[in-house]
């Protein structure tokens, strides 16, 4: 069964997987990241884990019978009062099992929201760092964590006192409610054979009734893991896209059969959010380049899911294809307007599972302004570019996407979604002419949302989006004819042109030079040279040897070691009265025997004399395996609650460094499996060690006692034996349990990368590869998990031979001594009675300690981050830390010698100096990787200054303060930007500091007021996961609303408004300068036009300075840095 668990929990998360790929935007809709990872872990093992108790109970009711009976053999109908005690019971079990399976649904509930939200925490850490947001998303962390351990809270009482009391109790009540019939009812003599035969007989029944609630728990938990598994797996998915011919208003010729696209009438829309797309008619010519237009918000990227199948079709409305059946896969690429990156390499993130081909790569690498970025990263394109792409910039992220679509060469509908907002001017126009229209894009259909209005004269048509209908199409001339006003953007005395200079360079460009073709040697040598910078993401450490005893130490203390002590000491006393009252027993049949014999039987004082007692002492140890379970119950959730506050703790406080090496599934296994091994595993598996070793120690000692001491010479080599048995077995276990957690990393980190890019995967048609993957992944799983089972199996056999010579070596003792009458009747069937269950109890010992070190697992690591996860500085220092309100005054920023690296790679700041007054308004501009952003890094202290440089902020060295003193008093906004699936109010003002006023009042400016007012609850409205209920551009000007809330001295923009339409650009830009007057105020920034009213232009490159000053005396200067590239973007604007 075992290896069957094994298969299901492979197969269910396969299913699970391919689920995730094929479901649609209305099934995302209804789930959530969380849920689905939290199905993935936990729901899954959850499966297994019944599927390994179904085998024990399932035998556990046939055992239970068969003991019965045997048991009637002995006693007769007295048999019939314990089978009574146990109908007694059921109804009670019945209302056990109810509440334990309420309370479980619940706690998967919050544990999925918690696990959603953690999720969303490490996709955004950046924002969460830059705003100093660490404690209000730990609170809220923690209020969902709270709701999740009042469920588990009801959950473990309930399991602690009616499992406990009710289930594992019935095996030492009911010898006595069988007893006391047997004798004071039928009235006949108990002699030690009827004695301990019934006994040893109720021992036997111990297991299946131990394995009964186990198996029934499992059961309960596995139900409503099936339910969850079926409500997701029924959601509705992808519709693919329609084919075959189209006969309508547009019809489609024959010649335009491979890649012709026509959308008849559709009303699109994701359910549950603000996004739609209304009445859309519309038909692409094959081979033509289309371009989509339109202001923020009003369904550009909306049309490109729709043509994906991405969307929800209302009143059976379908986006036509036609295409022949072979073409499936390569038949589409996108290129997403937030660029989806995987954890491999450069190269990998282009070919994407294709094959390589050397020509058609450096030619891609070519039209997509890559080879630069190549030649200085660390490893050129073998280089790892980490989860999210956290080591490539903007532009650099959003080329290797185009990159990626643009490598197959049987591509026939090219999507791409505003690929150009995130690169500089110059480089756009390097992507738009040698790619987009360039030669390697002929014969392609392709549909270009863009906000770049300067290309569309050379698109072969143009659609305007408004508020999710196509208010104009046709060519540019013709629209311009019309008078259509292209957002406010263009000046149309400058769109003409050059197309004969165009195709000529297209010409040229088609054979490309020696220097690019020879770009994949180049790059291998880089491989060799710089082997060591290949490498982002670290392979996940594991600990080795048997698991530290500081792992179970700080398990108790977080518990509480009062109640840790406690829980033992009970369960000490517990035994021991349940052994006082086996040798009461014996003592009761030896006397009664023997009065039997003299003629003088028993009357029905005496009788009931030692009824009494040995009632007395099974009611004594039934109340403390109540007690033990309620404290068991007391210490699971003192350390659950403990372990996890710290983990949170620890990884809100990590640096921004730390997620840069790690992926987020393998933190996502901590919170998820980890934390619900700790949360539910992990206290039966102590509760049973427990009981486990203090059952096989009572018996030991029981059969010492009987023996009188002469069982002490076999049991010394048998121990000895058991000794070394469970030393090679834990040694093995423990390794293989710990290469299996360790294993389960991948598959949250691929599980997790997959459902962030599903649009895209769909829409390369590389399904399988993926899953693929993932199988990969399991199977490595699998490989280590069998081999426990292996070892367990080689465990039982040792054991069963060892369980058996103990009895032999009693029945020996017992033969050797039986003249002498060494051994009183009672007492040797006391002892073959317990050697029968220590048989039993020593094989389930050692699996119950190997199984509690594997739980343990879990433990230590979860330990492992809470104590080997470098915090970054300070968050507070209360003596340093400048007074709420009273700094930044002036907002003056200093540059003094900064030199920065990320980790240990170069230097990306290199000893830069420079001094930002007070309100001044600096535009930072460069090439990739010159340093623009870094120097962000640098005044918010993600990453510290190297030694010998500083920067001040109105004097104040930024080192010497606490980290949220620094970053709630600088402002930034991002140029990613980033929504957490809460309240729009929370997402705005986390902190619950500003009025309504104030939150309607920023939204006005930012153009939001009216779209979040037309939402059903306004501010309380919700955010859809990742704010899929929102466009790019819409998220962006939330964040913008953001930084105008906190009212900042300091503001940085990155890029800020690279997402956005012109005219709200131009309003934006108005706004900024309207409301920071009294701000210093940093822009980033591709588009210069932005920045040519600042102050000052900062100019930089490969780290270093080397222009700073007016935009008027920057652009004085023939040779200027600054000069060249305002050049470079007005042409490539012409």
């Amino acid at each position: 069964m075992a290896h069957c668990g094994v298969f299901v929990r492979t197969a269910v998360s396969t299913m699970l997987y391919r689920k995730a790929l094929t479901v649609s935007a209305a099934g995302r809709a209804m789930t959530s990241t969380g849920q689905v990872v939290n199905m993935m872990s936990n729901d899954t093992m959850q499966l297994q884990r019944f599927l390994q108790f179904a085998g024990f109970t399932i035998i556990a009711p046939l055992q239970i019978i068969i003991a019965l009976a045997l048991i009637y053999q002995q006693v007769g109908n007295a048999m019939w009062v314990g089978v009574a005690y146990m109908i007694f019971l059921m109804p009670i079990n019945m209302w056990v099992f109810s509440v334990v399976g309420k309370m479980r649904r619940k706690v998967l509930k919050y544990s999925d929201s918690r696990v959603k939200m953690m999720n969303e925490i490490l996709t955004g850490i950046r924002i969460i760092k830059f705003y100093a947001w660490e404690r209000p998303f730990g609170k809220e962390v923690s209020r969902v964590r709270a709701k999740e351990m009042d469920a588990l809270t009801k959950m473990s009482y309930t399991v602690a006192v009616g499992f406990s009391i009710i289930l594992l109790s019935t095996p030492i009540v009911q010898p006595i409610f069988v007893f006391v019939t047997y004798v004071n009812i039928q009235d006949n003599p108990l002699t030690a054979a009827t004695a301990f035969t019934t006994v040893a007989l109720f021992n036997l029944m111990r297991f299946p009734f131990a394995f009964m609630p186990m198996g029934l728990l499992q059961y309960i938990q596995s139900r409503i893991s099936l339910h969850r598994l079926e409500r997701y797996l029924a959601l509705p998915e992808l519709t693919q896209y329609g084919g075959g011919s189209y006969s309508g208003a547009s019809s489609v010729s024959g010649s335009d059969y491979a890649s012709s696209i026509a959308t008849d009438e559709s009303g699109s829309s994701v359910k549950n959010t603000t996004i739609t797309l209304n009445n859309i008619t519309t038909h692409i010519k094959s081979g033509s380049l289309v371009a989509v237009v339109g202001s923020v918000g009003s369904g550009k990227s909306s049309l490109l899911s729709a043509i994906l199948g991405e969307m929800e079709s209302i009143n059976d409305s379908k986006v036509y294809i036609p295409r022949n059946g072979d073409e499936e896969i390569g038949f589409t690429s996108y290129c997403t307007q937030s660029p989806w990156v995987i954890n491999e390499t450069l190269r990998e993130n282009i070919l994407f599972g294709r094959e390589y081909n050397e020509e058609r790569y450096n030619e891609v690498l070519f039209v997509c302004a890559m080879t630069d970025d190549i030649a200085i990263l660390p490893a050129g394109d073998q280089t790892e570019i980490g989860e999210r792409g956290i080591n490539l910039s903007g532009g650099q992220k959003a080329r290797v996407s185009l990159a990626r679509a643009m490598y197959s060469a049987d591509t026939r509908l090219l999507l791409l979604d505003d690929p150009l907002s995130a690169v500089d001017s110059h480089v756009g126009e390097h992507l738009f002419t040698h790619a987009i229209e360039g030669e390697i894009s002929k014969g392609k259909t392709r549909v270009l949302v863009t906000h770049h209005v300067h290309v569309l004269s050379r698109c072969d048509s143009v659609i305007v989006m408004d508020r999710g209908s196509i208010k104009h199409q046709g060519s540019y001339q013709d629209l311009l004819d019309q008078g259509v006003d292209f957002a406010g953007a263009v000046d149309v005395s400058k769109i003409q042109a050059k197309e004969p200079e165009r195709q000529v360079k297209n010409d040229g460009d088609k054979v490309m030079g020696d220097d690019e073709k020879k770009i994949s040697g180049k790059v291998e040598d880089k491989v060799a040279q710089k082997k060591a910078g290949a490498n982002l993401v670290n392979d996940e450490e594991r600990a080795e040897g048997n698991i530290d005893s500081d792992a179970y130490i700080r398990y108790m203390r977080a518990g509480g070691w009062c109640i840790a002590i406690l829980t033992i000491f009970i369960q000490g006393v517990g035994r021991t009265f349940e052994i006082m009252s086996s040798f009461w027993l014996a003592l009761w049949a030896d006397r009664m025997q023997a009065a039997e014999a003299n003629g003088t039987p028993f009357t029905s004082q005496e009788t009931s004399f030692y009824v009494g007692i040995f009632g007395l002492f099974g009611v004594l140890s039934v109340f403390g395996l109540g007690l033990r379970g309620i404290f068991l119950a007391m210490h699971r959730l003192k350390a659950s609650k403990k372990l996890h506050d710290g983990l949170t703790n620890a990884v809100l406080k990590a640096p921004v460094a730390f997620f840069d090496v790690t992926p987020i599934g393998r933190v996502l296994n901590r919170f998820a499996a980890d934390m619900d091994k700790i949360d539910l595993e992990l206290t039966q598996t102590v509760s049973q060690g427990i009981n486990t070793t203090f059952q096989v120690l009572g018996a030991l000692g029981a059969i010492l006692i009987a023996t009188k001491g002469a069982f002490i010479v076999p049991l010394i080599p048998l121990s000895y034996g058991y000794f070394l048995v469970q030393r090679w077995f834990r040694k093995t276990s423990t390794e293989l349990q710990r290469i299996t957690s360790v294993a389960n990393s991948p598959i949250f980190a691929d599980f997790s990368q997959t459902l962030s890019g599903t649009s895209s995967i769909r829409a390369y048609g590389v399904q399988k590869g993926f899953s693929d993957k993932c199988k990969g992944s399991f199977d490595n799983m699998n490989a280590s998990y069998v081999l426990v089972q292996l070892a367990s199996y080689w465990l039982a056999l040792r054991l069963d031979v060892m369980g058996g010579l103990i009895g032999m070596f009693i029945g020996a003792i017992a033969v050797g001594t039986l003249e002498t009458g060494f051994m009183p009747a009672g007492y040797l069937g006391l002892a073959l009675s317990y050697s029968i269950e220590v048989t039993s109890y020593l094989k389930y010992g050692v699996q119950m300690i190997a199984k509690l070190e594997a739980d343990m697992s879990s433990v230590e690591r979860i330990l492992t981050y809470t104590d080997k996860i470098e915090p970054e500085a300070a968050d507070t220092i209360p003596e340093k830390d400048p007074q709420s309100g009273t700094w930044p005054v002036k907002g003056e920023i200093e540059f003094s010698h900064a030199s920065m690296r990320y980790r240990d790679g170069p230097l990306v700041l290199k000893d830069l100096s420079l001094t930002v007054k007070g309100c001044e308004k600096i535009g930072v501009c460069g090439r990739t990787g010159s340093g623009k952003s870094s120097l962000m890094i640098a005044l918010f202290r993600i990453s510290e200054l190297e030694d010998g440089g500083f920067i001040k902020v109105d004097g104040v060295n930024i080192r010497e303060i606490g980290t949220a003193a620094l970053r709630l008093n600088v402002s930034i906004i991002p140029q990613d930007p980033v929504m957490f699936s809460n309240t729009i109010r929370y997402n705005i003002d986390p902190f619950a500091e500003k009025t309504d006023e104030e939150l309607w009042a920023v939204l006005k400016k930012v153009e939001m007021g009216e779209a979040i007012a037309g939402l059903p609850k306004g501010l309380d409205d919700i955010v859809a996961e990742g704010g899929e209920n929102f466009s790019q551009g819409q998220r962006q000007l939330l964040c913008i609303a953001r930084s105008l809330l906190r009212k900042p001295k300091i503001l940085v923009m990155d890029e800020a408004t690279a997402s956005i339409d012109n005219e709200t650009d131009a309003t934006i830009q108005r706004m900024i300068r309207e409301n920071f007057q009294d701000a210093t105020v940093l822009t980033i920034a591709h588009r210069l036009n932005t920045i040519m009213d600042s102050d000052r232009i900062l100019v930089l490159d490969d780290g270093h300075i080397v222009e700073l000053d007016t935009p008027e005396n920057l652009m004085a200067k023939e040779s200027g840095h600054f000069k060249a590239m305002v050049d470079k973007s007005r042409s490539a604007e012409e």
